[in-house]
């Protein structure tokens, strides 16, 4: 199932790059209708066929692609920035707790001066 999608998604994509060749395609293969409808029926000496119409579908086809890449051209990148102020202020870190000084007890220390005591001789 999955590769069906695939190749179903593949054949879309390529159609629409092959669209003139299509188009050409699809007017060899319904020629006899073409010529029917064909608006220079009572010309024989063009021996149109269904030509006419053929032309009409191709013009019709560059013109859809040219209108496509106009609308591209357009391109705008609108940008909204809020200006927020933020006063930063520097911690008081002279405080005591219960005797303690804050600085002590948020920055670790290497050496525990409270707990070690060197041997005495």
């Amino acid at each position: 199932m999955k590769q069906f999608i695939i190749y179903l998604l593949l054949i879309l994509f390529s159609a629409q790059s092959f669209e003139q060749v299509l188009i050409g395609l699809n007017f060899k293969l319904n020629q006899d209708y073409f010529a029917s409808i064909c608006t220079n029926k009572d010309k024989p000496e063009l021996n149109c066929n269904g030509c006419c119409h053929l032309k009409k579908q191709l013009a019709q086809s560059e013109e859809d692609k040219s209108s496509d890449d106009k609308l591209e051209t357009k391109k705008a990148l609108e940008l909204f920035v809020e200006y927020i102020s933020v006063e930063i202020q520097k911690p008081n870190l002279n405080l005591l707790v219960d005797g303690y000084s804050v600085l002590k007890l948020i920055l670790p220390s290497a050496y525990y001066y409270d707990i070690f005591h060197p041997p005495r001789i």
